[in-house]
């Protein structure tokens, strides 16, 4: 989708137009993982997200706008408050990022429905992102919800 936005030079994203390299993308990518997953830092997501972006969260949930992505991430925060994501896999081509990792984290508060458990979990992610002009704006976020959901006590394990 081409784009007659021209990136203004004193901003930090602006040298990743959309048609960055792999390498600058990807280099974007670990910077958002550092300050927005493991910094905890929503302030300052226009720096990776456009405005109008669209988060599809497991076919459940689509979030429009930047405002809802950050209400759903606080709210993420805020039950697991000592998230930390670890990136195990990243790859960029043309205008789509793939990054695979796993958040571990304890469930302080409620969230999904599910109560405060206390229990830590590990669970994996695969996101994979749409970029233009130098910016994510729309994302497809696959995790291992039943994983999730057993070490948490939702689910009872088998046997």
């Amino acid at each position: 989708m081409a784009s007659n936005n021209t990136a203004s030079p004193g901003n930090a994203a602006s040298v990743m137009a959309q048609d960055a390299t792999p390498a600058q993308n990807e280099a974007m990518i670990r910077a958002y993982i550092e300050e927005v997953f493991n910094g905890h830092h929503l302030d300052d997501l226009e720096k990776y997200w456009a405005e109008e972006m669209t988060s599809h969260w497991m076919g459940q949930e689509t979030l429009r706008g930047l405002a809802a992505w950050r209400e759903g991430m606080a709210g993420f925060l805020t039950a697991f408050p000592d998230a930390t994501y670890t990136l195990d896999n990243l790859f960029c081509a043309g205008d789509r990022g793939v990054w695979r990792g796993s958040w571990q984290a304890t469930q302080q508060g409620e969230w999904e429905g599910i109560a405060p458990s206390g229990h830590t979990a590990r669970w994996s992610v695969i996101i994979i992102g749409r970029f233009a002009d130098g910016k994510l704006v729309e994302d497809w976020v696959e995790y291992d919800r039943l994983g999730l959901y057993r070490q948490l006590g939702a689910i009872p394990l088998k046997g």
